[in-house]
């Protein structure tokens, strides 16, 4: 065996390792933290999680066998997984059977062994509020990691990356986010079954708590898988419409150090002539940008986007 084809083998070892892994650590999380407060922070894992808890609440012994959630994970995955490989792209589906295959083995295997969790004594709790950050930070890191590295736990994933293949016009993000938020509500059914009063107030409390903490983790695993994919930059895109485009790109330069795109274009109500300067700046210029712009041109037209990745000189060197 040459040397290339060997160096390959190990890239492709090692490259699925690291998969490996982060599954796992997506099951460490959901094991720790998740299912033993009742957690349903969206996807497959947290019906799994509101169901093994539901029937938990009438029979445990009946919800440690058929009803854990490594079990019921993999088999609402097992539809989702198959599909995929007819779908959509052949890499993505066998690195997300593998995932799958490393998220719902892992639990299986610290259900088996009896791994220690993280569980409150009631959802006051302070160590219920340390576990849906633990948890939703952990899930965070293992799903940037994930797709990274064209790859997803299953769930909700996958069915946003099949609904967007079969009807491209619609938002796969924004169905995914209603689906997710479903769920999140759902796990308010632990809430009732702990009822601990007829007051309204009392009875409100109880059926929200396991919500909001569900929303916590939820919001924290998209952030942080946010930032595991792109980055802790946070930019902005300046668009300026001025007459006096020279005069602010030169300034630019000169008192930011960043460098600026002029477009020329036309106005539809008057036909006359603009010029456009496109500029990316760090969060912490814009203020700055939008005080030269103003003192240079109080006629100025401006808008502001959020650039949610940017390569190039000034912002992966550390400038």
């Amino acid at each position: 065996m040459d040397k290339v084809k060997q160096k390959m083998i190990w890239k492709k070892v090692g490259f699925y390792t690291l998969l490996v892994a982060l599954a796992c650590l997506r099951g460490l999380a959901t094991h720790v933290f998740i299912v033993p407060n009742a957690f349903a922070p969206g996807g497959l894992g947290g019906i799994s999680s509101v169901i093994y808890n539901v029937v938990g609440e009438f029979n445990l012994e009946l919800a440690n066998t058929w009803f854990r959630p490594s079990v019921t994970m993999f088999i609402m995955n097992l539809p989702l997984v198959i599909v995929s490989f007819f779908l959509l792209n052949k890499e993505f589906a066998i690195n997300s059977t593998i995932c799958v295959l490393g998220y719902t083995g892992s639990m299986f295997l610290f259900e088996q062994i009896g791994f220690p969790v993280f569980q409150g004594s009631g959802l006051e709790s302070g160590v219920v509020m340390l576990a849906s950050i633990a948890g939703g930070v952990l899930s965070g890191v293992a799903l940037g990691g994930m797709l990274l590295m064209n790859a997803s736990a299953g769930g909700t994933d996958i069915i946003g990356k099949i609904g967007y293949k079969l009807h491209p016009e619609m938002n796969a993000q924004w169905q995914i986010f209603a689906f997710d938020s479903i769920v999140v509500l759902f796990s308010g059914v632990m809430g009732l079954l702990n009822i601990k009063g007829s007051e309204p107030n009392q009875v409100f409390i109880d059926v929200a708590t396991p919500i909001l903490y569900s929303f916590i983790s939820l919001f924290l695993t998209s952030e942080v898988a946010d930032v595991i994919t792109h980055g802790f930059q946070s930019s902005l895109v300046f668009n300026i419409i001025t007459d006096k485009d020279q005069e602010i790109a030169e300034e630019i330069i000169k008192q930011l150090g960043r460098g600026a795109t002029i477009m020329k274009g036309e106005g539809v109500f008057t036909h006359h002539e603009r010029h456009i300067i496109v500029c990316v700046v760090k969060k912490r210029q814009s203020t700055q940008l939008k005080q030269l712009v103003k003192t240079m041109d109080k006629d100025a037209f401006l808008y502001i986007t959020k650039a949610k990745e940017v390569n190039g000189f000034g912002f992966r060197s550390g400038n």
